[in-house]
C-alpha cells in the first residue's frame, strides 16, 4: 500500500532525527506506517525498537514488536525510579542495558495508555543508562504513536482518587516531542458520510444530521442474512453469555481445538524446556495477549471472525466475518465469508515475545456473535451491531466501537444514547490546538 504525503512527511522527520508524535483517528494507517518506518530506518543503518503499551497491540503490529515494559526491562514499572535504575544497572540485566544504550529510535504505539508517571521514570532511566543527563531520554529518539481520543488510562493519586492529568500535559512529553504530525486521510472507511460521523464522534459531539443517520441504522433489520453482525459490548460477561447461548442453540457436534505449543523452523523442540518458569510465563502471556482463543469450540453454522490477515488480495483480513459451513476430515473449519469467498482455515502461528523460537498454533478464528471493544482492537469488521447505551461509560468508548466498522451498510445500532458519545474535554482542547 503506497504511503500518503503526510505519512511520507512523518518518515522524513524521523530520518532527520526528530522525536515526533504521530497521531490521527482510527483507520488512517498508523500501524502500516510503523511497519514502513521500521524498514526505512533499518535501511538507513539505524537501530530501531518497536514497542506498544499492551501485548495485544504489540502482536497486532506484526513486525516483531515488544511491550514497552519488556523492552525497558522494568517489569510492571510500579517501583520508585531509583529502585528501577538500581535493578537495571545490575550485572544480570545486560540485555536491557544494551537495548537502552544502543537503540537509536524507540517507537511507542498506543501511547494514549501511558501515564505521565511512567514517561517520567523512563526519562530518568534513559538519562542514567545512556550517560547523558542533558537530553530527554538520554538522547534516545522517540516516536510516539496513538490517539488520545481512544480509551485513556485511569490514573489515580495516592489516595485512590482519579486524576485528570494527561500525558501531553507533562513537562517530559513537551521536552521530548519536537513535532506532532496528525494523519487525516482515513483508509479503513471509504464512505465520506461515515468518515464525518466518526470524526464528530471522536470529538464527542454529533450533529443532528449524524445522529439521525445513526438512528436510522438502529431501525435496520440485522437478522436476515446468514452472516449476522457482531455485537460489540464494553463488558466481558455479556459477550460470553451471548456467544455461549448462540452456540448452544446450534445443532450438530462441537469441534474443540486447543492451542498447541510450536517451535520455530530448525529448532529442536527437545532443546527447549517448556517447563522452564520464564518460558512458561512467556507462553501464558502470549495466551493472554494474542488474539487467538486457547480453547476454540466450533460448530457448523457458527458465526466467526478471522483474526489474522490471511489473504489480503481476496479480502480475508483481521476482522473479516463469516459462517462455518463444514469441516474437513482433519477437523479444519470451512468458512464462507461475507464477500462470498469460501476457504478452509488452517492453523496459524504466534511466537512469544521473549523466546521467538517457541509459540502457539491455533485456528485463527473467534466466535463472533459478540465481542468486547478491547478484543476488536486492530480489526476492521465487515458488520457490527453496536450498543451505545448505559454500559458505554468511558471517554472514547463509543468512538472506538464505531470506528471498528468498515462501512455504513455494515453498521447496525442496538441502543443509542447521544450522551454516551463523549470525549475527554482536555483531549478535545489538545487536538483543537493542533488544527
Amino acid at each position: 500500500m503506497p504511503l500518503t504525503v503526510e505519512q511520507e512527511e512523518a518518515i522524513s522527520e524521523v530520518l532527520a532525527g526528530k522525536s515526533i508524535f504521530l497521531t490521527g483517528p482510527g483507520g488512517v494507517g498508523k500501524s502500516h506506517l510503523i511497519r514502513e518506518l521500521k524498514e526505512r530506518t533499518l535501511l538507513a543503518g539505524k537501530t530501531i525498537a518497536v514497542t506498544a503499551m499492551t501485548g495485544c497491540a504489540a502482536l497486532q503490529l506484526e513486525c516483531g514488536a515488544k511491550t514497552l515494559h519488556s523492552w525497558a526491562g522494568i517489569g510492571l514499572g510500579k517501583e520508585p525510579v531509583e529502585t528501577l535504575v538500581t535493578v537495571l544497572k545490575r550485572f544480570n540485566n545486560k540485555k536491557a542495558q544494551t537495548r537502552w544504550r544502543f537503540t537509536d529510535i524507540l517507537v511507542i504505539d498506543e501511547v494514549s495508555m501511558m501515564t505521565p508517571d511512567l514517561l517520567e521514570k523512563l526519562d530518568v532511566i534513559g538519562r542514567v543508562l545512556r550517560k547523558n543527563d542533558f537530553a530527554p531520554m538520554g538522547g534516545l529518539q522517540i516516536v510516539f504513536v496513538g490517539d488520545f481520543c481512544q480509551l485513556p488510562p485511569v490514573i489515580r493519586d495516592l489516595s485512590g482518587e482519579e486524576m485528570d492529568k494527561m500525558l501531553f500535559d507533562s513537562s517530559t512529553w513537551k521536552d521530548i516531542v519536537q513535532r506532532t504530525i496528525c494523519l487525516k486521510k482515513i483508509q479503513r472507511q471509504s464512505n465520506p458520510i461515515l468518515q464525518g460521523i466518526l470524526n464528530e464522534a471522536r470529538m464527542g459531539v454529533l450533529t443532528p444530521e449524524s445522529l439521525a443517520i445513526l438512528e436510522e441504522r438502529k431501525m435496520k433489520k440485522h437478522k436476515i442474512d446468514d452472516i449476522k453482525p457482531t455485537l460489540i459490548f464494553s463488558r466481558n460477561n455479556k459477550v460470553d453469555e451471548i456467544n455461549n447461548k448462540n452456540m448452544d442453540a446450534l445443532d450438530g457436534p462441537m469441534i474443540v481445538r486447543m492451542a498447541a505449543t510450536c517451535y520455530a523452523p530448525k529448532v529442536d523442540e527437545f532443546s527447549i524446556n517448556v517447563e522452564d518458569p520464564e518460558i512458561k510465563r512467556a507462553l501464558n502471556r502470549l495466551d493472554s495477549d494474542a488474539a487467538y482463543v486457547s480453547v476454540l469450540s466450533m460448530k457448523v453454522g457458527a458465526q466467526v471472525m478471522l483474526i489474522t490477515n490471511l489473504d489480503i488480495d481476496c479480502g480475508l483480513v483481521n476482522g473479516s466475518r463469516g459462517i462455518i459451513t463444514g469441516f474437513t476430515q482433519t477437523n479444519l473449519p470451512i468458512v464462507k465469508f461475507i464477500n462470498g469467498v469460501i476457504r478452509t482455515i488452517d492453523l496459524a502461528t504466534w511466537m512469544t515475545e521473549d523466546f521467538p523460537q517457541v509459540g502457539r498454533t491455533q485456528i485463527p478464528l473467534r466466535i463472533a456473535y459478540a465481542i468486547t471493544i478491547h478484543k476488536s482492537q486492530g480489526a476492521t469488521l465487515d458488520c457490527a451491531l453496536i450498543d451505545i447505551g448505559k454500559d458505554t461509560f468511558e471517554f472514547g468508548q463509543a468512538y472506538v466501537a464505531l470506528s471498528r466498522v468498515k462501512s455504513l451498510e455494515g453498521l447496525y445500532i442496538w441502543s443509542l444514547d447521544p450522551n454516551r458519545i463523549k470525549a475527554h474535554p482536555r483531549v478535545v482542547e489538545f487536538y483543537k490546538a493542533l488544527e
